[in-house]
This record gives structure tokens, sequence and C-alpha cells, in this order.
């Protein structure tokens, strides 16, 4: 790949791996602070309709608030609560993306650098595809 090609990449994975963890954060705090909503579940959880989350979570109160622990939260994540928004892989990907806009190795060393790239990209889309959902069907 060249230069702009990588750097393009590199920037689209920071913007979007900096969103992603800002979000995610306020969710984790909403749940740690016991005034976690349904988006709050929905997003650290990947279960999208409402009733699914009443069965796992039990009935919301008046306000729509989820008097849930961290670790029923943890305990209740699938797969698509990782692809939404998992801390640790979007600051994965920030510290990739941010290698590479700084450093620009040659040979095996840049072309694992760019598979890193590649896999970090991967992500941050999947993230975003599995995010798309919350917008369709929230019954």
């Amino acid at each position: 790949m060249d230069s702009f090609s990588v750097a393009a990449i590199a920037i689209a994975i920071f913007l979007s791996a900096i969103v992603r963890i800002i979000r995610t954060d306020a969710a984790w705090k909403a749940v740690d602070e016991n005034y976690a909503g349904a988006d709050h579940l929905r997003d650290l959880t990947g279960i999208i309709k409402r009733a699914g989350l009443q069965d796992i979570f039990g009935p919301p109160t008046l306000d729509g608030i989820f008097h849930v622990t961290r670790m029923e939260v943890v305990r209740a994540r699938r797969f698509t609560g990782h692809l939404m928004g998992n801390v640790r892989l979007d600051a994965l990907s920030l510290a990739v993306s941010v290698v590479s806009l700084v450093w620009r190795p040659y040979g095996s060393v840049g072309d694992v650098l760019n598979m890193f790239l590649f896999f970090a990209l991967l992500y941050q889309l999947a993230g975003w595809g599995a995010t798309t959902m919350l917008m369709k069907d929230k019954s």
C-alpha cells in the first residue's frame, strides 16, 4: 500500500476508535452508577430487542432504568456486544493506527504492521455494522 492509503486508513481507524471508546465508556459508567437504560445495555450486550433485555435483566423501573451490575452485563454480553464496543480492542486499534501514522517500516515488519492495520480496519467496520442493527428494530 502507498503511504497516502495507509495514512487515510489509520486516520479513519483513529477517529472511529475514539468515538467508540467514548460511547462504550459512557455506557459502562451508566451501569456502574446505576442509571443504565435500554440503549446503554444494547450497546454493551449486543441484545437489540427490549424484550430480550427484560428476559435477562428483568423489567426496568418506571423511569426506564435497569438496575444491573457490571458482572451481570459481562455475563450477558454477546458477540455483537463485543463488536459494538470493546474498550481493549478499540484501544488496540487506536494504538495500531497511531503506530502506522508515526512509523513506516519496510520489509516484513512493514507487512506485519499493514496486516494489523487491516485487522483493525475490519474490526472497526464490523463494529459499525453491528451498531447499525440498533437503528433498525428496537421493539
